[in-house]
């Protein structure tokens, strides 16, 4: 990007005419290409230079001259050797790591469907400029910061900008990110920033900014400012001292250059720079890439590592771990978006009637579902299924298959879909309508329990409907995200599908996690072992900070909650956990 007007720039004449392609191509010469400007390469020389710049290093430099002038050229190839090769390690770290960030740069779309002279049609993403009408449908990456005109059950998945795994449902007039991704449903927005200007562009430009010393390079720097004017006294103080006594300046010229020579710690730059990188290549076996060898050190000095969840901690994917029928309750085991795994009730495994009860509840779930399973490239690797849409939705039909109910493919051509009524904000809640091979209308529902577990849509007993709103708070504040699912037939079709979401008949509740990673408890626990202390920051509601926090060890006993606090609580000074569930940054530390 060539400039950084590109703010908010002039919406077309309206969300379906699209820019000229003459205007297009006036925006973006004025504006520039749609692209992060990539930091300048730092050339060779400057990153030996900035190795030499180091007062350690200078004051070896000095000693170089000093056994030069001395006639001790033994001594001044062995210091000049130390420089160059502390020098070559420490420029082939950077260059090593720098090349490796590099390759790691390519978030961005490349290519976006867009509006030009009432067609649509599809253009390289550096090519979007401010005004642009694009075109979004599922599993597009929107190419540019844009304001939502037209949204039909769009959920954005957000998860590379806020960490969260969960899309967010979006309604006209909202706001899209660069580089977010449409996991379900499709919309038209309306380019508002491109290149330096949107959020990708933002962020880059964070994270570009001036490098501060660590505190080995502080230390050093101090050892070589104290050491250089150390030598120099000494030395001063003992060719005074020579003169006084009436030696011959000559002879006590060489014992003063002498001195400083031998003063000065030709091995400790080499030592350093040695076990830095031996830090360095441990690390990166282990897959961590570190990008100056200095701050090998200063990972080394960390006391308290404040760690995300989504992703960091956790898998970053959606699994159904319970399913709670009015018969019995189960429990499902697997790998991620895996459509393979087992499935208990307290320890033991179904009997075929009670695995119906399961069956039922995931065919309607795999039903009233707009997602996908996408196997993964290499089947030796089966926790590489990945979701195709909506997450959630994907996460049902695992279960679904992991309960051996048909697959999706099937139960649509069996019972294929007349109409629905997506899920939005306001109604939290999903229904469709299908045929049956009988000829009825079979009603498939599932939302939020506070919507769904209602007198309105259900016609259960009010004890059942009771028992369901305890069984659904209980999963709730351990840290689930809860939906209900009901069911029901009809002889006709209804003129809207709202109008069929009554006298329905609930079949369960499904209880939906990010679980914590396989070896996220035995890290933190290597953590505290290693003298840190472990907190976890998230956006979710502290019940759910706290649950994740037990389940990975950082809290423990029946007093975690003295250890979970809410940000307003910590900007007020109170460390107790606040007993309200308002938004904002919610934290758990490991008591110590």
């Amino acid at each position: 990007m060539t400039t950084s007007a590109a703010q908010h720039a002039p919406a077309p004449a309206g969300p379906r005419r699209g820019l000229t392609v003459a205007e297009a191509a006036r925006r973006l010469a004025e504006y520039g290409r749609n692209e992060v400007t990539a930091a300048r390469a730092v050339p060779l020389y400057a990153r030996v230079l900035t190795q030499l710049r180091d007062p350690l290093i200078l004051v070896l430099l000095g000693a170089v001259v000093l056994t030069l002038a001395v006639g001790d050229h033994a001594d001044a190839v062995v210091i000049a050797l130390v420089i160059v090769v502390n020098t070559a390690v420490g420029v082939a770290q950077e260059v090593r790591a720098d090349n490796a960030v590099a390759a790691l740069s390519a978030l961005s779309a490349p290519n976006a469907r867009v509006l030009r002279d009432f067609a649509p049609g599809e253009v390289p993403a550096a090519e979007v400029v401010p005004g642009d009408v694009l075109i979004l449908g599922e599993g597009d990456i929107v190419a540019a910061d844009a304001e939502l005109a037209e949204a039909s059950a769009l959920l954005v998945d957000e998860s590379m900008l806020t960490g969260e795994s969960v899309p967010v449902d979006k309604d006209p007039g909202a706001r899209l990110s660069a580089g977010t991704v449409v996991a379900r449903g499709r919309g038209v927005a309306t380019v508002t920033a491109t290149g330096t200007a949107s959020a990708l562009g933002r962020i880059a430009a964070e994270l570009d900014g001036r490098r501060e010393p660590t505190p080995l390079q502080r230390r050093l720097g101090a050892l070589g400012r104290v050491l250089a004017a150390v030598t120099l006294g000494l030395c001063l103080v003992v060719f005074g001292l020579g003169l006084v006594r009436g030696v011959p300046i000559a002879t006590m010229a060489v014992t003063a250059i002498s001195l400083a020579v031998a003063a000065v710690p030709e091995s400790l730059p080499a030592v350093v720079t040695l076990a830095l990188a031996l830090g360095a290549r441990r690390m990166a076996d282990r897959h961590a890439l570190v990008r100056r060898l200095p701050a090998v050190e200063t990972l080394g000095s960390v006391t308290v590592l404040a760690t995300d969840k989504t992703g960091t901690l956790t898998e970053g994917r959606m699994v159904v771990q319970h399913v709670w029928t009015p018969r019995c309750t189960f429990d499902f085991y697997g790998v991620g978006y895996e459509p393979e795994g087992d499935i208990r009730i307290e320890g033991k495994r179904p009997t075929p009637d009670e695995l119906e009860f399961a069956r039922e509840l995931l065919t309607v779930t795999a039903l009233c579902n707009d997602a996908g399973l996408r196997p993964p490239q290499d089947s030796t690797d089966k926790s590489l299924w990945t979701a195709v849409g909506d997450p959630m939705e994907a996460a049902l039909l695992a279960a679904a298959a992991k309960a051996g109910c048909a697959d999706r493919a099937r139960l649509v051509r069996e019972r294929p879909r007349t109409d629905e009524s997506p899920f939005d904000s306001t109604r939290q809640r999903m229904s469709t309508l299908h045929t049956t091979p009988s000829g009825q209308v079979l009603v498939c529902l599932k939302g939020a329990p506070e919507v769904v577990l209602q007198t309105t849509i259900l016609a259960d007993t009010t004890d059942l409907l009771r028992g369901a709103r305890q069984e659904a708070t209980l999963l709730a504040a351990q840290g689930y995200r809860v939906l209900a699912v009901a069911s029901g037939t009809r002889d006709d079709l209804p003129r809207h599908p709202a109008e069929a979401e009554s006298g329905l008949r609930l079949l369960g509740l499904v209880a939906i996690s990010d679980p914590p990673k396989p070896h996220a408890t035995a890290t933190l626990a290597a953590c505290r072992a290693a003298g840190v202390t472990p907190v976890l920051i998230t956006g979710d509601h502290p019940a759910t900070a706290r649950a994740i926090a037990k389940r990975v060890g950082l809290l423990h006993g029946d007093h975690a909650q003295e250890h979970v606090v809410t940000g307003p609580d910590v900007a007020a000074g109170r460390v107790a956990d606040s007993p309200s569930s308002r938004p904002g940054d919610h934290a758990a530390r490991s008591p110590r």
